[in-house]
Formats: structure tokens, sequence, C-alpha cells
């Protein structure tokens, strides 16, 4: 008598109990797994927002802010107009930019925030006035005030559609928080990141269940084909190591997913183009299909000096990263951030390279802009201090290698505070306009190469290489009588009625001088000598001492 085994699992028996085992899991880990990409998507959002509210402080004057009351009687003060240029030059960089403010909590009505300034337009019926009451919620600026943290609220919609807001505190030299900035951003960036970040998981997960299916299909077809048993188990089995082989695959999605949303290029060693993807032929404009075959075009003109640096690199290594500037099918070029890696054959020959990139023209753009503002003054839009101190720097270690003589101008508006008290500071700001414009147009005029900054206040400093002591006096005097000629009314000056300047001269030959401290010195003293003789005028300092 023969009878049957029993099955060793007799869950075999039912093809559905099979499928809800294995398509159930699959779904919640697939749920899983895209919740956990897209919340990769909405820190990386999170991050570049905030890095870009952080950003936008560091280009606003703390001292400025720090003048401001939040009452009206800010209205046209310097600091107020200075704050309020700033803003709205934070806001025009990016086209995104909704709003773009200023706020600190009122100091008659606790847990309560008061608009310091805004960027928008003063007739603009969003425009927010000095000491006007903020009415929404204010948790987060509170904390922002309180922690001196920057914070980013998730999108959200309102009567003017989806935006993304960025709070950051400003603060000044000593690390206290002076004021609180808002920024309220269009979301569609960030939505766009979270959609291309859900559709790769979802094409991940998409991909698993369809293997799945093909093995459940197969499984069906096991049970209504017993007489080919035998051959649909081997086929089982190579369907179970092509899952195994699939849950590998989403290991390496985890590597893989940050390149889905930049441009990706399969090349032959020659770097001649085997396939490109979707967001390749976005960016560059170049169709795969024409291009197949064919040398990286994107390249141009430089692939015979770059894809030998490039090869050289990857006969070393695996992998190349870099700067490079692409060009698109219309001709115009771009600044990309790029990778190439190298896929070796198992004698460790390159089969193919994988070249990886991404637009970063919007980027360098702002990041552009961004050090053109921190490098200019506000009021004058000549190079503020700090690309004073770059420049002297510069151009000292240059004339120390050259051994060419090096001079500075020292400028002072004679009887400046008199001008102020006398018209006011409105107008106070304007003559330095006029008298900054007055200087720029000379100077280019004359020494093209010279930098004219302004220093501090009323004062202006120009820096001059490769002029000698009388060069750079000979404009001093130039400068001195433009801005006497101009003839900018002054009743507070006691001898001309006009504005007038008085200039230091100072000329050195490194190494032969002391230091770069003694140059600014040696100016310096020489403008508080022309100040002593009368104003109007032009000293120069005796040149150093030979060393």
């Amino acid at each position: 008598m023969t009878t049957n085994a029993p099955s060793s699992f007799p869950i075999a028996r039912h093809p559905r109990w099979i499928a809800c085992a294995i398509l159930v899991p699959t779904l919640l880990l697939s749920f899983w797994f895209t919740t956990q990409v897209t919340r990769i998507g909405d820190r990386q959002e999170h991050d570049r927002i905030l890095a870009l509210a952080q950003t936008v402080t560091a280009t606003l004057e703390p001292e400025q802010v720090a003048q401001l009351h939040g009452s009206p009687a800010d209205a046209g003060s310097p600091a107020l107009g200075i704050v309020r240029r700033e803003l709205r030059r934070v806001r025009d960089v990016n086209p995104d930019f909704r709003f773009v403010y200023l706020m600190r909590p009122a100091p008659d009505r606790p847990g309560q925030m008061i608009f310091l300034a805004d960027a928008e337009e003063a007739n603009s019926p969003d425009y927010s006035a000095p000491g006007d009451r903020y009415d929404g919620p204010s948790d987060e600026l509170f904390e922002a005030w309180r922690s001196a943290q920057a914070q980013v609220q998730p999108p959200h919609r309102d009567d003017w559609g989806r935006w993304v807001t960025a709070i950051a505190p400003v603060r000044d030299a000593q690390g206290a928080v002076v004021a609180v900035l808002g920024m309220d951003l269009r979301a569609d960036a960030w939505n766009a990141t979270l959609a291309r970040y859900r559709a790769f998981a979802l094409s991940i997960c998409a991909l698993v269940l369809l293997l799945e299916v093909f093995f459940l299909l197969g499984l069906a077809r096991q049970r209504r084909n017993a007489g080919q048993l035998a051959r649909l188990n081997g086929r089982l089995a190579q369907q179970v190591a092509a899952l195994e082989r699939a849950q590998a695959d989403l290991t390496l999605a985890d590597a893989v997913f940050r390149h889905t949303g930049e441009a990706i290029a399969v090349l032959d060693p020659q770097l001649r183009v085997v396939r490109v993807n979707p967001g390749f032929e976005r960016i560059t404009g170049w169709r795969g299909t024409a291009i197949t075959g064919q040398p990286l075009p994107i390249l141009g003109e430089d692939l015979p000096e770059i894809a030998p640096q490039i090869l050289a690199r990857l006969r070393e290594a695996s992998h190349w990263s870099g700067p490079l500037w692409a060009q698109r099918a219309g001709g115009d070029s771009f600044p990309v951030d790029a990778s190439v890696d190298a896929v070796r054959e198992a004698g460790g020959r390159i089969g193919n390279l994988v070249l990886v990139f991404r637009d970063v023209t919007m980027q360098k753009r702002l990041e552009d802009r961004l050090r053109e503002l921190s490098q200019t003054d506000a009021l004058t839009l000549l190079a503020n201090r700090r690309r004073f101190d770059e420049v002297l720097e510069d151009a000292w270690r240059a004339a120390m290698r050259s051994g060419a003589p090096l001079s500075l101008l020292m400028i002072d508006v004679d009887y400046f505070k008199a001008y102020n008290d006398l018209y006011g500071h409105p107008d106070g700001d304007r003559c330095l306009q006029d008298v900054a414009a007055i200087l720029s147009e000379s100077v280019a005029a004359n020494h093209p190469e010279a930098l004219l900054a302004r220093y501090g206040g009323e004062e202006f400093a120009v820096i001059l290489p490769h002029a000698d002591r009388a060069a750079a006096s000979a404009l001093g005097e130039t400068l001195r009588a433009r801005v006497e000629a101009r003839a900018i009314a002054h009743r507070g000056h006691p001898d001309a009625g006009r504005v007038t300047i008085s200039v230091g001269v100072s000329t050195r030959i490194p190494p032969h001088s002391e230091d770069l401290d003694e140059l600014t010195a040696s100016a310096d003293a020489a403008l508080y000598r022309a100040k002593q003789h009368g104003r109007n005028a032009v000293v120069a300092g005796a040149p150093a001492a030979a060393g």
C-alpha cells in the first residue's frame, strides 16, 4: 500500500495565501520605503531653505538692524533705508521669494511680534510699516528669537498659493539676537523634489511587485501543470534567486536614488555615448537617439583637452569629480558639478564610464550675487571695508613679488558733521552718494586698475597699484579739484561754502617698507595733516626709510 507524504508546507496548496504572504509584506515595505525616501527629499529641501536663510542673514548689517526701534519713528531713518534696500536686494535675487521682512518682540505686549522692516514697496497693500503688529502665529518666531536657531516651516497654503517660510535670527557681533528674519518662498521646488523622490521610490516598489507577480504567475502555472513539476521547481528556484537579487538592488537603490534628478550618461572608454537618461536630455537638449555612438557632445571643443585628464585619473582610481563647463544643444555654455565613475570588467579593464552631473547655473549666480552684496557698500554702491581690506592685502603681496610701488589715498569729506546737522541725514546720504560718483568717475578715467572704496562714515580710500608718489599725489589733486568744482552747497563749510575733501597720500615699495599697517598709518597721518592745514588739500606722507 502506497501513501502520499503530507506536504511540509500546507500553505503551498493554497496559492491565494502565498500571494497574500508575499504581496502584503511587500506592500507594507513599499509604503515604508516610499515614506523614508520622501523624508530624505523633505530633509534635503529643509536644509537647502535653512542654508539660504542663514546666508541671507549674513548679508544684513546687524549694526543697522539694531538701530531700528520698531516704531513709526523709524520711517525715513538711514538705518531703515539701508535695511530695506538690503531686504529688497535679497528678494530680487530669487524669483521664488514672496515676502522678506524683519521682526522683533513688542516691548509693550509680551507674546506679540512687531515689524521692523519690510521689502515691499510702501504703497503696496502687503507692506507692513515699522511698529505694525504681526497678527499671525508667532510660536516659531519667538522660538527663533529665544534659541537663536533658524527654522523652516513646511509648505502651507494661503490666498496666494503654497509657500515655505524660513525664519532665521539676525545676531550682532557679540552673538545677541537683534531681530528675526522671515522669508516666504514658493513651495514649487520643495514639492517638485518630494514628487521626484516619491516617484523614484514608487518605481522601485513597482519593479519588486512586478517580479513578485511574475513569480506568482509561475507558481499558478506549476499548479495547473503537474506533469512539469520538476521544471517548474527549477524555475521557481530561479525566480526566488531573482527576488533575492531584487532585494539586494533595493539596498543599492539608496545610493542610486540621489542621482535620479540629475543628468546621467553611460559612456564607453573612449567617451562615446552609450546611453543617456531623460535628465540628460532635459538639461542639455541633446536627444539620446541622436548622439548614441558619438563623442560626448556637452564638452564641445574642450573634449580633446579634458578627456585625457579624466581618463588618466580613472586609470589610477575609479572616480573623478570636479566642475566643468558644459554645452547645450543650442550652443550656450553652463556650469555643472560632474563626477565620472569607472565600471571595471573582471580583468580590471574599464568597460564603461558613468557620468553624472547637475546644472549649477542658478546656484553659481546666487553665490556670485551674494558675494557681490557682501562686498558692496549699500549707500554708495562702492566696495565696502571688507572688500578694501582683501584687495589691499592682495595688492601688497603683488607689490612684494614685483617690487613695484603701491600707493594709498585716504579721503575725508570736510566738515561733514556740520553738513548733516544743517541739512539732515537724508541729504547727508545724498551728498556722500554724489561725492562717491565724482570720485568713481575720476578714478576710473585716470587709473582703471585702482579700487575706490567707502572706508567708513564720510571717509573713502583709493588703492593704486604700480603708482609712485607723484602719480598718487596727482590723482589726489584731481579728485580734490573735481569735488570742489562740482560746487555742492555747504553752508557749514567756514571757508569754501561748498563741499570739499581732504586727501592723504602714502606710497611704499615693499619689501623695503615696514609692513602693510605702516602704509595705512602713513596715509591716515597725511590725511590728518591735510585737515590741520585748513582742509581742501592734498598732503603726501614722507617716503619710508630704506630697509
